[in-house]
């Protein structure tokens, strides 16, 4: 087993919930890393942060007890290097649609023998004792399944050595799906779709995950057998709660008014 308590976690069933940052802000990272989050996710492939970003964010939450990862742009080398230098414990990867794509997220992700990845862990270092002998047994790689052509090769992509589990954009896949792009999808092809992908998942003793909306849905999937949740987004955690707010604010004021 990994040395990483996401895993651990997973091992003895124990689904967790994962934090969704798409915000540049080192200090509303800093937060959302005190709140009890299992994991933190910072979205650098539709958020609005960039590497340097990214980086403030880490260092912000680096007293967090959360585990922290990072959904990179793309399967690119660079990008994928240069987080986990940064100090990202586990990597999301879009748009891994065949199982070449998923040998190279392997790839760029692990040092030799496991992968190529090029040795320079600028920060990294400072968090494992021996970074160059731990760092493969300490990095979580997720792969994404989003699209109609990853549905036809999963079977190849979860064979893959080194993809420790798959992630579900419900809104990539619908749209990719023909369906229109949302969450928490109730749509009976949709939810077809993806308890096949987890079915699949589980089959090939890999972990499995998926973007939600509410936290209801979220323990729907967990029920289902998800390993783990992320709901919502930092954007929207300010939007629910100034929301919840003026809400309440008008409800006491229609009162007031009532009263008098």
């Amino acid at each position: 087993m990994k040395n990483i308590s996401l895993c651990k976690k997973w091992a003895k069933n124990q689904g967790t919930i994962n934090a969704w940052l798409s915000m540049p802000c080192a200090f509303s990272a800093e937060l959302i890393g005190k709140a009890g989050f299992d994991s933190i996710t910072i979205d650098i492939q539709h958020g609005l942060i960039s590497y340097e970003n990214a980086l403030n964010m880490f260092q912000a939450m680096s007293s967090s007890k959360s585990e922290l990862m990072a959904r990179v742009p793309w399967l690119n080398p660079s990008d994928i290097m240069k987080v986990l230098d940064a100090g990202a414990r586990g990597i999301i990867c879009p748009m891994v649609n065949t199982k070449e794509d998923a040998q190279k997220l392997v790839s760029y992700s692990y040092y030799p023998p496991l992968g190529t990845r090029s040795f320079g862990p600028t920060r990294a270092k400072y968090f494992l004792n021996d970074y160059a002998k731990d760092a493969n047994s300490s990095l979580l790689i997720i792969a994404m399944i989003e699209t109609a052509e990853a549905l036809e090769n999963l079977e190849d992509i979860l064979s893959v050595e080194g993809i420790d589990g798959i992630y579900i954009g419900p809104a990539d896949l619908s749209l990719n799906l023909g369906k229109e792009p949302a969450f928490d999808k109730e749509d009976e092809f949709i939810l077809k779709t993806i308890k096949h992908i987890l079915k699949e998942a589980k089959k090939h003793n890999k972990f499995a995950g998926i973007h939600n909306a509410t936290v209801e849905y979220g323990q729907k999937m967990l029920k289902l057998g998800f390993d783990f949740i992320s709901v919502s987004s930092d954007a929207n955690f300010i939007i629910q709660g100034a929301n919840a707010v003026i809400s309440k604010f008008n409800d006491k004021e229609a009162t007031k008014s009532k009263t008098y």
